[in-house]
This record gives C-alpha cells, structure tokens and sequence, in this order.
C-alpha cells in the first residue's frame, strides 16, 4: 500500500496539470461534456413530459441528492432524516443503490453505518430502487429516505433536498467528464430546498455569496445550511471506549480514511486540536484488508505517531479487522447541523402520509 495522491482525472480537470497534452486532454473532455449535456437535458424533458414513466410509492419520499459527483455530506443528513422522523413516530425506511456493496442488494459501508445508528430504519439496498420502495412499504414503512436520488427520476418523490459542498460546490464548472457536474446547474430548480453543506468551512460572506449564485440559476426555495459537527470519539482498539472529543486536543494522529472527501475529515479533526499532518486516503468505498491495518500501522509508527483516527464510515469495515491492533485507532463520528432547524421541520411536516 502506499499513499494515494489526488487521482489523474480530478488534477486535470481542475487544471493543475498543465502544458500542451493536458490542455488537448482537457478538450477533449469538453467535447465529451456536451454529449454528456445533451443527454441529461433531453432525460430530464422526457420525465418531465411523462415520457419516460416514473412510479409513485405507497407512502411519502424525501430524496437526498447531489448536483455533482463525491461526497457532499449526504449520509450525516440520512441519519438526521431518519432519526427526527423516528421521533416523529415514523416509520422510516432507506433506499440506496449501495454503491461499493460486493453485489446488489447487500449493504454497503454507508449503510452499514445507518444500520449501527438508526438501527430501527428499515435498510432497502438495490439498484431498483422502484422495486425496492415496494419492499420497504411491505416491511411497514410509512415514509422513505432515497439516498442519492435527485437523478432518480424513476421514483417520484415528496420532498427533493440538494446538497452543494460549499467548499466545492460546482465541481470544477463543467458536466462531466470534463468537470463533476452529474446536470446543469438549472437542473436545481426541481429541488424543493437546497442544502449548502460543509458550511462550517466557509465564512458567513462566502455562503451569502453561494446563496446568490444558487438564485441566479434559477432556484426559489428554501436555501439551508448544513454544518458537520463532531458528535463522538471512540476508541475501538486496543480496548474500547467512549471519549471526550477534547480527548484530540494537541495529540499527534495518523488519519486513514476511504471517503468521498478527505479534506473535510481532516478539517473536521483539526477543528477539535488534532495534528493532522498525516493523512493516508484511499479510494471511496475501499474494501479493508488486514494487510491495510498493518500498513497503516506501520506507516504511524515510522513517524513515531501511536494513534490512527478513522471516520465512522471507515470503522464500521475496519473494526472487525482491529483484533490484534498494536497502535491506539479512535473513530471520529460526526451528525449534521441544518439551520434554520425550523424550516427543515417544516419541510418534513408538509411530507404528509
């Protein structure tokens, strides 16, 4: 194993490769873009003139989406979603395509974490996400999370929420391939609220500003803001524990994770003290080995660190291979932050059964 540098394709397109074979590269995916644009405008027409048929589920659904690519934050908010409307008195099921799970529908990591969370959520997994909503209904649910699902246009949805990292909001401006972009940027104005998530990395000004660029395109809804916020710290080896978060400060860690978005999870721990100067990223989704754990643990102890700090999602794949863990490995849990909280409960209340 060894460290994962930032992949070719996200260096070229945000341009930090450079001279005449990037810049024909860069091109050509230009090119390829307005193919790509050309059939997600047209996808988009045909649902909206009732060409390509969607299917209403038997019990409302709130959609939790991207405008691009990686990770933006969805997974805090499922877990928010499900937890308020448990208290609620719902029941809630979770549809995902289970991206990264070894087949169709199996868990993958992130919903693994949902299930060791919200252990009451009704867990359906599959690429058929029509299909799997009618199992949810089966087992009892009486309202759905689609995780993933403003490209969904299969399922009809009561409540679309659209998540922006505001640190990265427009995915280097461009659709893909040549950008991260999955729609154009109008393609907004089908959500009912948008979600300016990650917003504790930016400052107040810089979110007004992201705000005026989410009207500008369009959208008239409700504009929230999403903050990820450390919620717990647990030691998972050598001998499991639950501790302070002020248990990072000034403490010297070796920071492993297979996420979306490193940087996020390293400001999240810098946010709380940590030195985070050591950071090994691998691929979203990664399949954990115990060769990974001995690694890792070798690359700490080079640099004579004793502690790793891994994300929950990376815990729920890694604890079970932490038996014989000779460093100290603490999982850092975060839950997501929406304000104004009151127009997110609005929102949920008008998502009637």
């Amino acid at each position: 194993m060894r460290p994962l540098e930032q992949p070719f394709h996200l260096r070229l397109i945000k341009g930090e490769l450079r001279g005449p074979i990037a810049a024909l590269l860069r091109g050509i995916l230009w090119l390829l873009s307005w193919l790509f644009r050309a059939i997600a405008v047209a996808r988009s027409a045909l649902y909206g003139l009732g060409i390509l048929p969607s299917r209403k589920a038997a019990v409302p659904v709130i959609s939790v989406g991207n405008l691009t690519t990686g990770g933006t934050g969805k997974t805090p908010v499922v877990l928010t979603l499900c937890r308020t409307l448990l208290e609620r008195g719902e029941r809630v099921g979770v549809l995902a395509r289970g991206y990264g799970a070894k087949a169709d529908g199996e868990l993958n990591d992130e919903l693994r974490l949902i299930a060791r969370e919200v252990p009451e959520a009704i867990l359906c997994p599959g690429k058929d996400r029509v299909r799997r909503a009618g199992e949810a209904v089966e087992r009892g649910a009486s309202v759905l999370v689609l995780d993933d699902g403003f490209q969904h246009r299969r399922l009809q949805r009561d409540l679309d929420l659209v998540l922006l990292d505001a640190t990265d909001p427009w995915g280097a401006g461009h659709l893909l391939p040549r950008g991260l972009l999955r729609e154009p940027k109008g393609a907004l104005r089908r959500a009912d609220a948008v979600l300016l998530s990650r917003a504790e990395l930016k400052s107040a000004s810089e979110l007004a500003a992201l705000e005026d660029e989410v009207r500008r395109v369009g959208f008239k809804g409700p504009v929230l803001r999403m903050f990820v916020e450390p919620s717990r710290l647990t030691r998972l080896a050598p001998e499991p524990a639950e501790l302070p978060l002020e248990a990072l400060a000034g403490k010297g860690c070796f920071l492993a994770c297979g996420i979306g978005n490193p940087t996020a999870f390293v400001a999240t721990a810098a946010r709380l003290g940590a030195n985070t100067s050591q950071l090994q990223a691998f691929p979203d989704h990664h399949d954990y080995t115990r060769e990974d754990v001995l690694a890792l643990e070798e690359m700490a102890s080079r640099r004579a660190i004793d502690t790793i700090l891994i994300t929950s999602k990376d815990a729920v794949k890694l604890a079970p291979l932490l038996g014989e863990a000779r460093l100290t490995w603490l999982q850092l849990g975060v839950a997501a932050r929406i304000e104004p909280a009151e127009r997110l409960s609005q929102l949920l209340l008008e998502v009637g059964p």
